[in-house]
């Protein structure tokens, strides 16, 4: 048995979108909040995340839950959690009558439910549960939508 001061080498099979699509609680978090941490402390403000923000996302990342991730790992749970936000943000803007502000979750009927997912199928994870980290989501990702959107003008 490997010396639990070591890094736990992770297969490079484990770096996969589906993979990054199960990260969740403490994970999920830390991941966010670096990187917003990176976007706020960022010298160059306002133009997203740096080779070195990234960098330094991955080497505290891997550090703290003492494993190896490769740079792919953190591309694919980005452009995943970017995918379920805008996914949230589209839910919102087209159920406002079923979106319950105190659960921060949606109540609409099967029926509902299906014709959505059939015009969005990002939606369907929202049938269950809010989004994890709808604070953090929402400073990270409007900041990018805002860029996104000023870039274009």
């Amino acid at each position: 048995m490997p010396p639990k001061n070591k890094k736990v080498r992770q297969d490079p099979s484990q770096d996969t979108p589906k993979h990054a699509k199960q990260l969740n609680g403490e994970m999920l978090h830390t991941y966010l909040a670096l990187c917003k941490r990176e976007l706020d402390t960022s010298k160059d403000a306002g133009s997203g995340l740096s080779k070195a923000s990234w960098a330094k996302i991955r080497e505290e990342y891997n550090a703290k839950f003492n494993i190896t991730r490769e740079p792919k790992y953190f591309s694919n749970v980005w452009f995943y959690q970017k995918a379920k936000y805008n996914a949230w943000t589209w839910l919102l803007r087209r159920t406002r009558n079923g979106f319950n502000a105190e659960t921060r979750t949606f109540h609409l009927p099967p029926e509902e439910w299906d014709a959505l997912i059939k015009i969005n199928e990002n939606v369907s994870t929202f049938r269950k549960g809010g989004l994890l980290h709808e604070d953090l989501m929402e400073a990270i990702l409007q900041t990018e939508w805002l860029l996104n959107m000023f870039e274009v003008y």
